[in-house]
């Protein structure tokens, strides 16, 4: 049980900030002439060359991989933006500290493999190559070149989710309510599907490698850490059960949209308490709460 200090955090953490949508968020999109020069600069000149003099004159940088760092405009869910990918570790921690950080390296950047800009006269997303959330492909029985695809598929989806709640809503934030719907769209993207316990063990939930569930929960007891722990995991396994639906499966995977995205950020946080509510108040399991709802 919390106590009343415990549940007021509880309840204030689990409102859904997504409340005000804007449908027609019209932008000024002549930032992306700036990154199609720089993505032929790219092709022309090569990337060190291009980067360094483009986009951190001041701060160059010395690449161990220059000829694996790309730029593509990408055509996602909430509208073209530029995306960096590049497959060196330390090449990608190199220009998000110089770039972003303006030199200053971070802390927890090793552990940090995308980063995504908002701002006024710009927004564009570097990613990297490294395993999603630092999960091996051994631990999700997986071929190491196929995790290596899949996690910079995960990563793409997941930003371009935060972009659009950014973009439609005005906010994103570092959240579980946000990493849920993400990882559900990028984990979607990447597997074809939805698997749970993926997001398990991304967050930290399971196993021993992945840990960010740590950066989303705020300083607070071990007793309401491991309820929203807990929440968190029932949210995750209600989306995969409700994946047997096909209609709703062919909407939020199949046939991803605007409005897929705009329903689940719109709803997530409402099904999550459901499933909170009924589950500890009337010992309802996660399944026939399942039944009940798509009868």
């Amino acid at each position: 049980m919390l106590n009343p200090n415990e549940n007021q955090i509880f309840t204030d953490y689990c409102k859904n900030h997504f409340v005000s949508y804007n449908e027609n968020a019209e932008e000024d999109a002549s930032f992306l002439d700036f990154w199609r020069n720089f993505s032929s600069a790219i092709n022309e000149k090569g990337s060190e060359r291009a980067i360094n003099t483009l986009l951190i004159p001041a701060l160059p940088v010395k690449f161990n991989n220059p000829d694996d760092i790309f730029c593509e405009i990408y055509a996602s869910v909430a509208g073209e933006i530029p995306v960096i990918k590049i497959a060196d570790a330390e090449d990608f921690e190199k220009l998000v500290t110089n770039l972003i950080y303006k030199g200053k390296r971070p802390e927890n950047l090793s552990s940090t493999g995308a980063s995504f800009v908002f701002g006024k006269k710009t927004r564009f997303i570097i990613l990297s190559e490294k395993p999603y959330s630092n999960v091996s492909a051994k631990t999700l029985g997986l071929d190491e070149d196929d995790w290596q695809k899949k996690s910079l598929r995960i990563r793409l989806e997941h930003e371009c989710t935060h972009f659009y709640t950014k973009k439609h809503f005005g906010i994103s934030m570092n959240h579980l309510h946000d990493e849920l719907i993400a990882d559900f769209f990028g984990i979607s993207s990447a597997f074809g599907f939805y698997k749970a316990e993926y997001f398990e063990y991304f967050m930290g939930i399971k196993g021993n490698e992945g840990s960010r569930i740590s950066y989303y929960i705020p300083d607070c007891s071990e007793n309401l850490f491991s309820l929203l722990k807990d929440r968190a995991s029932k949210a995750a396994l209600f989306w995969k059960i409700c994946q047997k639906k096909r209609n709703l499966r062919d909407f939020l995977i199949v046939k991803k949209s605007v409005g897929s995205v705009k329903w689940i950020c719109s709803t997530f946080q409402m099904i999550n308490l459901l499933i909170g509510s009924c589950t500890a108040r009337y010992g309802i399991k996660l399944h026939i709460l399942q039944f009940f709802i798509f009868l």
